[in-house]
């Protein structure tokens, strides 16, 4: 069994010496051709944004609700339906600083929105 795997082993060399030997006298090596390299600028797409719908907001009606004017408040309330939320001072205070820090937000957005729309003008 190994002189069959030794012949093919030596066939193997033998046909590759010859694709070497064969391979190297046709012709000389033609010098490479040389190779040009361009820079090409291309622009950029603008992004495809839909547009923003207008914020519009609806009335909301506040009662000032003190212990002086309770009994008024109640009577007045149209229907049995209705219902009061209430604020400490302190929560009042809280909810127009998180306004405030919304605001803030919302015109740091619209700043980094312009940015992007110059951008890919």
């Amino acid at each position: 069994m190994r002189k069959p795997v030794k012949r093919l082993i030596l066939n193997a060399l033998g046909f590759s010496i010859i694709l070497l030997t064969s391979a190297c006298g046709e012709k000389p090596i033609q010098e490479p051709i040389p190779v040009e390299v361009r820079t090409i600028e291309v622009a950029k797409a603008a992004p495809i944004v839909p547009p923003v719908d207008l914020l519009k907001l609806k009335e909301a009606k506040w009662i000032i609700v003190t212990p002086d004017n309770v009994d008024d408040v109640f009577k007045n309330v149209d229907s049995k339906d209705t219902v009061l939320f209430a604020l400490t001072a302190d929560g009042y205070q809280n909810l127009i600083i998180n306004l405030s820090d919304l605001r803030t937000v919302l015109e740091q957005q619209q700043k980094v929105i312009a940015i992007y729309e110059e951008s890919f003008e």
